[in-house]
């Protein structure tokens, strides 16, 4: 009953964030993002139906729980039983999610992270949570999180005199972990677009799409392309005083049903 409560009580939280952030969003709307059926999830919502240890896992990843929020949510719902060979491999039947801690996960799948350390590097840069939550439409405690995180990693040091420095201190991380956050950062890149689409004059943003017939073969030359593109623009826009921050978002992605051409 405990771990039915827990998964209950992170599906409401996840469901009421959502609604925050866009109130047109919908039930039906969140059952197909957690990948559960429409009618199943308001029986789940309501305590009218459980969750078994598979469907937590799959919910937990669809929702993008930073690592302790997933270990901890997936303790409590009972292992399957193993039979004596996979009991004599221990723990390595499943990921060890915990590689990548909570702190490093929310760096990679936060936007305000990167947009702070890019805030940085503006010529009329303040050293001031306020100064920061007004120039990325952050709440004053939203804004201290994100600094706060950022000292604690090392990506940012403030020296004797209060000011603050950014690091070039890196971090590798796990692959799946690395592409789980990676799945959030671009989900709320999009939802960052939607709201920039209708906020912003179409002289403040450039929206672009091209449909076009491909060689899927060509794919991974198509991504190196498309990285020396974005290297190229950065260097250009960061030349002069910079006093902005932005965020370039390319996507190429399949509109047909995808053949097993990775397999040729």
């Amino acid at each position: 009953m405990k771990e039915q409560l827990a998964i209950q009580k992170i599906l409401q939280e996840q469901f009421a964030k959502s609604q925050r952030a866009n109130p047109r969003f919908s039930l039906r709307a969140y059952s197909k993002k957690v990948g559960v059926h429409f009618a199943a999830l308001s029986a789940i919502l309501n305590g009218k139906r459980n969750v078994s240890r598979k469907l937590a896992v799959r919910i937990a990843d669809r929702l993008y729980l930073d690592p302790q929020e997933r270990s901890e949510l997936l303790s409590l719902f009972p292992n399957p039983k193993k039979n004596s060979s996979s009991l004599l491999k221990g723990l390595v039947l499943e990921p060890t999610y915990l590689e990548m801690n909570a702190q490093q996960f929310k760096i990679a799948a936060e936007w305000e992270h990167f947009a702070v350390m890019s805030l940085l590097q503006c010529h009329e840069f303040k050293s001031n949570i306020t100064w920061i939550a007004n120039r990325l439409n952050l709440t004053e405690t939203r804004a201290g999180q994100v600094v706060n995180r950022l000292v604690e990693l090392g990506l940012l040091n403030i020296d004797k005199n209060g000011e603050w420095k950014r690091s070039e201190k890196n971090y590798r991380t796990p692959d799946d972990l690395a592409d789980l956050s990676l799945k959030k950062c671009h989900e709320q890149t999009l939802e960052l677009a939607r709201e920039s689409l209708y906020r912003d004059a179409v002289e403040e943003r450039d929206f672009t799409s091209v449909t076009v017939a491909v060689n899927p073969k060509q794919i991974r030359t198509a991504k190196e392309l498309i990285r020396k593109f974005q290297d190229d623009l950065c260097d250009q826009l960061e030349t002069g005083e910079r006093t902005e921050v932005f965020r370039l978002s390319v996507q190429l992605f399949p509109l047909t049903a995808l053949k097993k051409w990775r397999k040729k």
